[in-house]
């Protein structure tokens, strides 16, 4: 049954509970919008357990990518990743076994790193929970294969911190669309996809804020360094239209030039656009902040992934405390 509810944003959230699936839940501008897409949503959902019978895993993973990922520029990764993974498991959804994703992982361990191993099966096991919660499979009858296949970890996180001067070599080698994307990485640790989607309705400059809206840990608000006002007030004096992006490029653009850029400067392989993020949110660690003002600028929301910080900060103390 779908549940409608006003937020305080002025938004209208939609919520679909069914027995023994997880909630399925969506935000839209408009209380009509929110109507219509429960009454679809509802009425899909009744039909749709019977959706599997026949659906091969290249065809679940080219829906997902249509629906889920449209418009996205991961849309076209995600697809080649998923044509990838069906030539290996061709089967139909419903025959699909453990031993059979068992199989799949062996043979990619002897062809592809530990890493990139990890990513597809976690990415099959995504596929699943998505036609779980889309009523595509039922999941007390056809549960992810997925489970209790051993993943192989995770490497180590990159522990690089950007030097300034490294940083002024790479903004030397970038294209001038690019600087003010890279050097506002550096200045706030937002996401890449963040900054690119960011319009003057999202900045508030003399409040030192930037709003982010449907990042990936939701809506929050970055606060902004000085630097950073003056990058932001630079690219609002280009922008005619409250809602057009103050950088139209797609994120993907940004990890590319910032590749190119670190090669042509000669800088390490370290250097890489989420450690721009890393730097910021050490060097706010190292000025003695909690961890909830960590994750105030950071946006995570798992304490657990601001501990390392907070390990870096408290290495930077033990000498003050004889």
């Amino acid at each position: 049954m779908a549940t409608i509810r006003k937020l305080p944003s002025g938004r209208f959230n939609v919520q679909i509970r069914r027995k023994n699936a997880h909630p399925i839940s969506r935000t839209f501008d408009a209380m009509e919008d929110a109507q219509q897409w429960a009454t679809e949503h509802e009425l899909a959902g009744r039909a749709a357990l019977k959706a599997g019978e026949g659906l091969t895993f290249l065809e679940l993973g080219q829906r997902y990518c249509d629906t889920v990922l449209k418009g996205r520029p991961s849309r076209d990764i995600a697809l080649n990743r998923v044509e990838r993974i069906a030539r290996n498991l061709p089967r139909q959804l419903t025959d699909i076994s453990r031993q059979d994703v068992n199989a799949y992982r062996q043979i990619r361990l002897r062809a592809v790193s530990t890493t990139t191993c990890r990513d597809e099966l976690v990415f099959i096991h995504r596929l699943y929970r998505w036609a779980h919660r889309e009523m595509i499979l039922d999941k007390a009858h056809h549960p992810s294969p997925c489970e209790d296949v051993y993943i192989p970890p995770s490497n180590k996180p990159r522990t690089k911190v950007i030097e300034r001067s490294e940083l002024d070599r790479l903004l030397a080698n970038l294209p001038k669309t690019m600087r003010p994307i890279i050097e506002l990485a550096y200045e706030t640790a937002m996401r890449r996809s963040e900054i690119v989607r960011l319009t003057a309705r999202h900045v508030h400059l003399s409040e030192r804020v930037a709003s982010v809206v449907e990042g990936k840990t939701g809506d929050r608000d970055v606060p902004l360094t000085q630097r950073a006002v003056e990058l932001l007030r630079e690219a609002l004096a280009r922008v005619k239209h409250p809602d057009a992006p103050l950088f139209p490029v797609v994120p993907h653009s940004v990890t590319t030039a910032v590749r190119r850029a670190r090669q042509k400067a000669g800088l390490s392989p370290d250097i890489r656009l989420h450690q721009l993020r890393h730097t910021r949110i050490t060097n706010v660690a190292k000025k003695g902040l909690n961890q909830a003002q960590i994750m105030m600028v950071s946006g995570h929301r798992d304490v657990r992934s601001v501990q390392r910080y907070t390990h870096l900060r408290v290495k930077d103390v033990v000498g003050l405390i004889d």
